[in-house]
């Protein structure tokens, strides 16, 4: 019931959609190139000239072959993909999760839909502790930090209100479907959560390091009839209701 990678496990979604945006940015640059590179060419070749007229020919085809280069590398530079960000992020999750699985303690799907929404859930867990979702944030970034100015997270300099306020609206429609209830979690890569042991309450939701994440399921209380029958049965639910995100 565990599945790995991008194509058809967790991130497997939003790998599509960083594989998408790549596609449109490269036929974008090829648009430019078709335009830019007349132009580089006509520039290498003055800047050649004249560093040839001043030393040596080789140090002039030397200039416009680095002009060229300089130009090219510029021109194809990649730009961020928060999609495949998002994606990586959500594969190192299933990682943390599989575990738990392999151990017996958890059913795990990664990547579902959420029938009627364009949102998917990253990551379902079912545990002797009930059922939880698991929303991953790759906040990776050197330049920002997570901090907590009352009440409210902050990434950096943006709020994650309404971050949160999403994934509490999720796990209700995983409760909808599913007809339990369903506790949000966000596990976060990268960023250091600002509190003891990694891990906050905010909005409904918890908040934990990722790599603290195992940790967090294994240490909370059982509840009454969860064993592993109802896990298996619960996740066989799940595979029907919420199917794989497309």
């Amino acid at each position: 019931m565990t599945t790995a990678g991008h194509r058809s496990g967790a991130g497997a979604s939003a790998g599509r959609m960083g594989e998408a945006a790549r596609t449109a940015e490269r036929a974008a640059q090829h648009r430019r190139a078709r335009v830019l590179l007349p132009l580089l060419a006509a520039a290498a070749a003055v800047v050649g000239s004249a560093a040839g007229s001043l030393t040596n020919w080789q140090l002039g085809l030397v200039a416009a072959l680095v002009v060229v280069g300089l130009g090219v590398r510029r021109l194809y530079r990649r730009g961020h993909n928060s999609w495949a960000v998002g994606a990586a992020g959500e594969a190192r999750t299933a990682k943390l999760l599989a575990p738990l699985v392999r151990r017996g303690h958890a059913v795990v799907l990664h990547d579902r839909a959420i029938p009627g929404s364009r949102a998917n859930l990253d990551h379902l867990a079912f545990t002797a502790a009930g059922a939880l979702y698991v929303d991953t944030k790759n906040w990776t970034s050197d330049k920002s930090q997570l901090t907590v100015q009352g009440g409210t997270l902050r990434y950096g300099r943006y709020d994650q209100t309404r971050a949160l306020q999403t994934v509490v609206w999720e796990a209700e429609q995983a409760a909808r479907a599913l007809g339990v209830p369903v506790r949000p979690v966000v596990a976060v890569h990268g960023a250091k959560v600002p509190a003891p042991r990694g891990r906050l309450e905010l909005g409904g939701v918890t908040v934990v390091e990722a790599k603290r994440l195992r940790g967090l399921l294994r240490s909370l209380p059982p509840q009454p009839g969860w064993d592993s029958a109802r896990r298996a049965a619960v996740g066989q639910l799940a595979e029907r209701t919420l199917p794989p995100a497309s």
